[in-house]
């Protein structure tokens, strides 16, 4: 038994002294990119623009270098009857490709993965050099990858062009799918476990075979090419904590129907071009739609909220089969062509003022368009209502509920109180619309110039008093409401001679911005009582330029906020009270 133990180690020796020499035979074009890859595009612009995932050189991240195989450590041996020793002793080949990973290679073809931490990166230095990873010679041979508990990252160029690797079998320990890690490989089916919270780009890139893609909730971050060119994938979900859709992510697969998350803001070039989708479904989140975005596909209804997106690209909806199309309500920008080759399309339902702003191509090759205007009022619309002049942030539609800021007011009054709420009807026809009351802007700057004004009245669903709001009213006395404030802009009320009483009812104030009351001399008590969100860099240099003495606050907060309110930081010593 003795002897047979030393023959095994012997001959395990010998086997990882050979694995070692062996010469590393890799093919030129086994750097090239994903972007070399057959398409089905026809027209010549999309020919000019087909994926090509960075190239430039980039040095492996630190510590990450791939390291040759080493003999055991203090001369360990391998005693067989143990678990690592019997896997060596039947593996075809053997070795190291994290600092703390180990790999084995079985007849059957089955790469395993076992320890903890982050695999090497094995991305070329240069577009000519060799790949670098360990079990290149047996490129042919791996059939199933088994990635064990504790590994967190799948390195960068692991597996791609690996086309005989089928299976992939991934730990809920893992985080990272780095890029172009198994791009150009056999993969018919991967679900990827929650936890991982970056795909990388291009990481199944042009895997022609993969039919599905489940991918958890926990993914963030889905980058650009990801999925590009797997010309059967069908079954695909997007992740709810996703933010962003990346160019050409989903370019030229097969899916069929999608649902976009809310909570994305942007879908990116080309992400959802030339596949087969007869549906997609967009949420009010999304405020940008790039260029060729749904470029060439078969859908035959878009389901968008009235109002979120704000921007449309080039060709955004180009080559699609719908026959109608409701053009947000807050579209202020139109790329060219983004109907183009729409040869079904008889109904566009706009405003106005989005008619008139549309490119002249934007719907080339369009038959018998029909226009339906409606009279709602759109982003950055004004309208009167009382004495006050209101400017659309959100816009909605009957039945629902948008944003307005207060632009101005009739200069003649001498009271103004800004409603929670205000309800307009451009025609007086179309169902009226509510808008929240969420800022005060004063762009036309007709506060600064009144004389009659002396009281204002702030709704409680006002969030913002912007910068220099109020200045220069030399007649403003009284200044109260403000629930839902949060902001007071700097100098929001400076220069308001005859201001004496300030009193902000909300208790989510959490900024006063510098000189916000500067020569305001008869303002000598500040009475925020209520809020408890205020910081010391919330108060900065507030009080710099006042004649405020005494500021009020809630009793458990009025140590706190002495600190806050010392000269070095407010600009000016006062008292802190209840």
């Amino acid at each position: 038994m003795k002897a047979l133990k030393v023959t095994s180690v012997l001959l395990s020796a010998v086997m990882c002294v050979s694995m070692v020499m062996m010469p590393v035979s890799v093919f030129a074009d086994e750097t090239e990119t994903p972007s070399e890859t057959e398409t089905t595009e026809t027209e010549e612009e999309k020919e000019s623009e087909k994926p090509d995932p960075k190239e430039e050189k980039q040095e492996p991240e630190e510590d990450e270098e791939p390291a040759e195989e080493s003999e055991p450590e203090d001369g360990e041996e391998r005693v067989p009857g143990d678990e690592d020793s019997q896997e060596a002793m039947d593996a075809v080949a053997s070795g190291k490709c994290g600092k703390k990973l180990k790999w084995t290679l079985d007849k059957n073809g089955t790469l395993k993965i076992t320890g903890k931490g982050s695999m090497y990166s094995f991305k070329p230095k240069g577009p000519t050099d060799p790949f670098n990873r360990p079990w290149e010679n047996y490129k042919d041979d791996i059939k199933k990858l088994v990635v064990s508990k504790g590994v967190t990252t799948i390195g960068k160029y692991a597996f791609y062009r690996f086309g005989n690797l089928t299976s992939v079998s991934l730990p809920k320990t893992l985080k990272i799918i780095d890029d172009v890690a198994f791009s150009r490989t056999g993969l018919t089916s991967v679900t990827v476990p929650n936890g991982v919270k970056t795909i990388g780009d291009s990481a199944f890139y042009g895997c022609k075979l993969l039919a599905s893609a489940k991918l958890p909730d926990s993914v963030t971050t889905l980058k650009a090419y990801a999925f590009g060119q797997c010309l059967v994938l069908k079954s695909v979900n997007i992740p709810k904590n996703l933010k962003v859709i990346e160019d050409r992510t989903f370019e030229t697969t097969s899916i069929e129907s999608i649902t976009i998350p809310n909570g994305v803001t942007s879908i990116g070039d080309y992400a959802f071009s030339s596949t087969r989708l007869k549906t997609v479904t967009i949420p009010a989140s999304v405020k940008t739609i790039g260029d060729s975005a749904f470029y060439y596909n078969r859908i035959e209804k878009v389901n968008i909220p009235k109002s979120g997106l704000t921007s449309l690209g080039d060709r955004a909806f180009a080559s699609c089969i719908f026959e109608s199309f409701e053009v947000p309500l807050t579209v202020t920008s139109f790329g060219n062509s983004v109907f183009s080759n729409c040869s079904y399309l008889k109904d566009i339902w706009i405003s106005p003022i989005q008619k008139q702003n549309l490119p002249e191509n934007t719907f080339d090759g369009c038959n018998n368009v029909k226009f339906t205007e409606h009279n709602y009022a759109i982003i950055g619309e004004t309208f009167g209502a009382g004495n006050v002049i209101y400017a659309v942030t959100n816009p909605a539609t009957g039945g629902t509920t948008g944003t307005v800021e207060v632009f101005g007011f009739d200069t003649s009054e001498e009271k103004i109180v800004v409603p929670n709420v205000v309800t307009y009807s451009k025609d007086n026809v179309t169902a009226k619309v509510t808008y929240r009351v969420t800022k005060i802007t004063n762009l036309l700057k007709q506060f600064n110039d009144s004389i009659a004004l002396k009281t204002i009245v702030i709704g409680s669903n006002v969030a913002v008093i912007a910068d220099n709001a109020f200045a220069n009213c030399q007649n403003l006395v009284s200044v109260t409401g403000g629930a839902g404030l949060k902001t007071i802009g700097s100098k929001a009320f400076a220069n308001c001679p005859n201001l004496k009483v300030l009193t902000i009812n909300s208790k989510v104030l959490s900024k006063i911005g510098a000189e916000a009351f500067n020569g305001d001399k008869l303002l000598t008590t500040l009475n925020i009582k209520k809020t408890t969100k205020l910081t010391k860099g919330g108060v900065k240099n507030s009080l710099k330029g006042s004649s405020v003495k005494t500021v009020k606050v809630k009793k458990k907060k009025v140590k706190k906020y002495k600190k806050f309110f010392k000269k070095k930081n407010s600009g000016r010593s006062v008292k802190v009270k209840k």
